[in-house]
């Protein structure tokens, strides 16, 4: 509260410094993970729950040493269940070391989804949430611009950061709820080839500026600079 107050008295973001060099001691390589996810009220693939979670698609960056960025992805339309194949690619995707950087616990919570679904990856999913680091409480903590009005949400305070990355700008899937209206139409059977590939474009494009958008904010705290106003 005392870290709001002063931001939105002196009108500036502020930071406590001990955010800075908390992510400076992060290691590499850095993976940042962002799911997307269907609810069905009545289930439509063997096996699952009414209204259960079920991952449909992930985007995930990774940040290696000397600032070089790569990217992987998993997004199936086919109409088949994807939980089985998102779940061994997200496998090997994030491999065996780094720390796995999400936004929340969501994240955190469709990997135990998964681990109930399959109890025989339960090893190598287990693995994966054991090294997450979760962004979004160091920031709540630690960061406060008068523009984020009250939200800490990664929508808010990205804008603060890097506003280039405009959500506004992407074409036709904007946030969460677009993308499971896009994916629905996706896997509807009669949906054009080309409409389900343009689906797939927007819906891929989306995912992935979440987790830029990641990348995008630790890189802004690592190498700030002495003229940031800090919260005394």
């Amino acid at each position: 509260h005392l870290l709001v107050w002063q931001a939105v008295q002196d009108g500036v973001p502020k930071v406590i410094p001990a955010l800075i060099e908390e992510i400076r001691q992060v290691s590499y390589p850095r993976y940042y993970l962002d799911f997307e996810t269907i609810q069905f009220a009545i289930p439509i693939w063997q096996g699952t729950r009414p209204y259960q979670q079920l991952p449909f698609q992930y985007s995930c960056h990774i940040e290696h040493s000397g600032g070089i960025l790569t990217h992987r992805e998993f997004l199936d339309t086919s109409g088949k269940p994807p939980m089985r194949s998102l779940s061994e690619g997200l496998i090997t995707d994030l491999g065996a070391h780094g720390p796995i950087i999400t936004y929340g616990h969501f994240e955190r919570m469709i990997i135990n989804i998964l681990i109930e679904l399959y109890p025989d990856l339960t090893g190598p999913l287990t693995a994966l949430q054991e090294r997450i680091l979760d962004l979004l409480p160091l920031l709540r903590q630690n960061y406060y611009h008068p523009d984020m009005d009250g939200s800490w949400s990664i929508k808010a305070v990205l804008p603060t950061i890097a506003p280039d990355l405009a959500y506004d700008t992407l074409e036709e899937v904007h946030d969460g709820n677009e993308a499971q209206i896009a994916f629905l139409e996706a896997i509807h059977p009669e949906t054009t080839p080309e409409r389900r590939e343009a689906l797939r474009r927007n819906m891929l494009k989306y995912c992935g500026q979440d987790t830029l958008a990641m990348v995008r904010i630790m890189r802004h705290f690592q190498t700030i600079n002495g003229g940031i106003n800090h919260c005394q």
